[in-house]
């Protein structure tokens, strides 16, 4: 089975991104397809959100194990999309900034019931990409040269370090 998915932001107006995944395809390998199709960095955490409706956040699914207090929780390379994922429409936040509060609107518009994909596929891609972490947008800079400083270390005089530790032993 073969979920197609809109990404949305609200940040760019113009940005839309369609993936599609199979069913049998982890929270993971999702996360992992739109990070390479938007060119961000893989090391910054970010969370699929299971949300209702009105986009109100109810299950978290982390890349982190995050089992606080015994609570039931889900992890990212651990969970199928088709243990959450149940109908078209359905709802995901997935937040990319933790430190802003910067996410992208994840619908589901549709299931593909007799086929299956052995890897995620971005169907469309269009408008400006939101960056990954605001203040990083240095794509029309020139890059910076870095100058190496000569560095000198001054430890002090013998006389110092004898009077500290006493006379050295010759060995």
């Amino acid at each position: 089975m073969i979920y197609h998915f809109q990404i949305k932001s609200q940040e760019s107006q113009n940005f839309r991104l369609e993936v599609e995944l199979d069913g049998k395809q982890s929270f993971f390998e999702f996360h992992s397809i739109i990070q390479k199709s938007l060119g961000y960095e893989s090391h910054q955490l970010a969370s699929f959100f299971i949300s209702d409706k009105k986009w109100m956040k109810l299950k978290e699914i982390s890349m982190l194990d995050l089992g606080v207090n015994g609570a039931p929780f889900f992890i990212m390379q651990q969970t199928k999309l088709a243990d959450l994922i149940k109908s078209i429409n359905q709802k995901l936040i997935y937040t990319f900034d933790f430190l802003n509060d910067r996410s992208f609107f994840i619908e589901l518009t549709g299931i593909i019931m007799e086929r299956n994909l052995n890897e995620p596929l971005v169907t469309l891609k269009q408008g400006d990409t939101p960056v990954q972490v605001l203040g990083e947008e240095v794509a029309d800079q020139e890059p910076t040269v870095l100058v190496e400083e000569e560095v000198f270390m001054d430890f002090g005089e013998l006389d110092d370090y004898t009077e500290i530790f006493g006379e050295m032993d010759d060995f």
